[in-house]
């Protein structure tokens, strides 16, 4: 079973981002296919600081009929946003992937993205792995 929920300090989404779905869903219309957005949001704590977060994930972008344009060789759009504690939506990370997962360990939450090799100068069908820890107001790589 996969819960979602809307983050109970806005009950919509960042505008911006309410922008770029709609941006994919016309692109998906426009190449002859059927856009289903409703999975692209889900929030979740990303950042441990007690406030919910959005995750936007573009891989959950359905185009019946026609690609995902939000996809393409190098994976697809990801794009995390903090809330600032007071009033407004942060974009944190924004990036095409290949895949993502996140951990806990004690006190601290980590990303883990997949990326095709272009960022990692490798061919793009090969991968690159890279790691993120998730602060307050903020992500920062993991050496």
């Amino acid at each position: 079973m996969v819960v979602c929920f809307s983050p109970a300090h806005g009950e919509e989404q960042p505008e911006d981002i309410a922008e770029i779905i709609a941006e994919a869903a016309q692109v998906c219309r426009t190449q002859g296919g059927k856009p289903d957005t409703a999975a692209i949001l889900s929030g979740d704590d990303l950042n441990g600081d007690g406030s919910s977060d959005w995750i936007a994930d573009f891989a959950r972008l359905k185009c019946d009929g026609a690609a995902n344009p939000a996809c393409n060789a190098s994976g697809c759009m990801l794009h995390l946003y903090f809330w600032d504690g007071d009033a407004t939506w942060d974009l944190v990370f924004e990036d095409f992937v290949k895949s993502y997962k996140f951990s806990t360990s004690g006190d601290t939450r980590t990303m883990h993205v997949t990326t095709s090799g272009t960022p990692c100068n490798k061919p793009v069908e090969e991968a690159c792995s890279y790691n993120y820890q998730l602060g307050a107001d903020a992500i920062a790589p993991v050496q």
